[in-house]
């Protein structure tokens, strides 16, 4: 089984983040980030307390509605039997409007001009969950979706409007609008995003699911989500979203040998490609176009970190945005606030793969790579090599294919053989150099040398040789390791040899450990 996911460390609105008004300084702080500078194309309203003080609202509506459709998402932080309000619509001359809330039975209520539909109550999620409330004044359906389901629906106030000139209201649920008189325990506690308005109804799930993959603000509705950024009161604080918004804009493939991630442009549109760098730096985009923006990386290149768990390997990298270093800002005297520039190194977009192991497996592990064949004597290029890896000093029974890379701990010994394979045996051989690295290049700058020269290490004194009879076989053992860089690291071996004629008697091979 193969599974993939994907995460998320942004940080560089941390200096920001508790600021909930101001949205000049949001925009500020997110100009030069790797999410789009414009917060309203992702960002989210907070909740942190219980309170019918705290509300966001959009601009007066400028249309009267027959058809009305209320897209949201919602991430709940409350105990599962409490009230919440979600939105409320209505005008000053009339009660009339639009409303949602879950009440103390736990059922979901929907209002439309003084008419009511009551739905069996929904499991809250501390994850996202996606609302969607939807009305026609030609035969007075109403309808209620969620998480890509059509939860309850009903019919309510055939050939009604809704009036124009009211503001929706989110995070509270409005019992009189000439007073603004807010229904006490009916609340918003949590998270709210994504909320769009639109004049259509939804009456098949390939509409709902257009609607549900929009997480942005979208200018095609009458009331788009960046309106509700504009006024927030109480304690309502505004923070970045990126969850959804990397769902909706990128796309990771994990592949038996390599992870694809795609930026949608769309969504990405102040990226500078060329700016945009993996954890290995000299890794950046494979390809770009007018609609994506693709890295591809094998799972050992690239800076790509393995780790492992009981039954899963995880394979991990992040785009980074390589900006100018600036220069360190100073702490102001008060430590609310901070007037340090936004740490660009820290700007990153993570993605993971994770396979599925067949068994419990310890890091780090060895997977064997063949180099180079330097051909001397009589050797010519039908002669290829195999390097196998034993379970013993008794060299009785090698790993079989599907057991690289081994799993070894700490303290174990690899037991390496390096055999001609062809039609051709009488050749002899000597390994001139085995180079230890943590990636399939044999030039990686993070490397150890086994052997060098046909010589075994000096300073390694775990590497020892061992006899065989059979001609063209050299055989030899090491002490595992890790890198120090990259601990959890696949370890790859590369190993030039040196075929010799067995009659030469000035030959490498013939010379063996005795010129060492």
């Amino acid at each position: 089984m193969e599974t993939k996911e994907m995460f998320l460390v942004l940080v560089m609105f941390g200096a920001v983040a508790g600021l909930h008004v101001h949205t000049p300084l949001l925009k500020k702080a997110a100009e030069k980030g790797i999410y789009p500078r414009h917060l309203q194309d992702n960002f989210q309203l907070s909740w942190p307390r219980d309170s019918h003080h705290d509300y966001a609202q959009a601009s007066p509506l400028t249309t009267d509605l027959v058809d009305v459709t209320v897209s949201m998402w919602v991430k709940h932080r409350v105990p599962s039997d409490a009230t919440l309000g979600y939105f409320s619509y209505g005008t000053s001359k009339e009660n009339y409007g639009l409303r949602f809330h879950r009440g103390g039975n736990h059922h979901y209520n929907i209002r439309v001009n003084g008419g009511d539909l009551k739905c069996p109550p929904v499991t809250l999620s501390t994850s996202w969950m996606h609302f969607l409330v939807t009305w026609s004044n030609i035969n007075g359906e109403v309808a209620l979706w969620v998480d890509g389901r059509k939860h309850c629906s009903g019919l309510l106030r055939k050939g009604d409007t809704i009036k124009k000139g009211g503001n929706f209201t989110l995070g509270i649920t409005i019992n009189k609008w000439e007073t603004f008189e807010p229904h006490p325990g009916y609340n918003a506690r949590g998270e709210i995003s994504y909320v769009n308005v639109y004049q259509q109804f939804v009456n098949s799930t390939d509409d709902y699911q257009r609607f549900r993959g929009m997480t942005l603000s979208d200018p095609k509705a009458v009331i788009p989500w960046e309106d509700f950024r504009h006024h927030t009161f109480g304690n309502v604080r505004i923070y970045p979203e990126y969850d959804l918004y990397k769902d909706s804009f990128t796309h990771l493939e994990c592949r038996p040998n390599s992870m694809t991630l795609y930026l949608k442009r769309e969504g990405f549109q102040h990226l500078d490609p060329d700016t945009l760098v993996l954890m290995d730096e000299r890794c950046g985009p494979s390809s770009v176009n007018d609609t994506y923006i693709t890295f591809t990386t094998d799972l050992i290149n690239c800076g790509t970190l393995v780790n492992f768990t009981q039954s899963y390997a995880l394979y991990t990298n992040e785009i980074r945005a390589v900006d100018a270093k600036q220069p360190r800002g100073l702490l102001t005297s008060v430590d609310v606030i901070n007037r340090r520039p936004v740490d660009n190194t820290r700007k990153r977009i993570g993605f993971k793969c994770e396979y599925e192991l067949a068994e419990r497996v310890h890091e780090p592990i060895y997977a064997p790579h063949i180099n180079n064949i330097h051909n001397h004597g009589n050797g010519d290029n039908r002669f290829s090599y195999r390097i196998s890896l034993y379970h013993s000093e008794d060299y009785n029974t090698p790993y079989g294919k599907d057991e690289y890379p081994i799993q070894v701990e700490m303290e174990e010994r690899v037991f390496v053989e390096v055999a001609v394979v062809g039609k051709e045996t009488r050749l002899e051989n000597w390994i001139d150099h085995c180079r230890a690295t943590p990636s399939a290049n044999y030039d990686d700058a993070i490397k150890y040398d086994l052997i060098a020269g046909g010589c075994p290490n000096k300073a390694d004194a775990s590497i020892k040789y061992h006899n065989s009879t059979e001609v063209g076989v050299q055989r030899f053992s090491f002490g595992t390791f890790r890198f120090n860089e990259f601990p959890s690291a696949v370890i790859f071996l590369h190993c030039d040899m040196t075929l010799c004629n067995p009659n030469d008697r000035s030959s490498r091979c013939a010379k063996g450990l005795s010129v060492c």
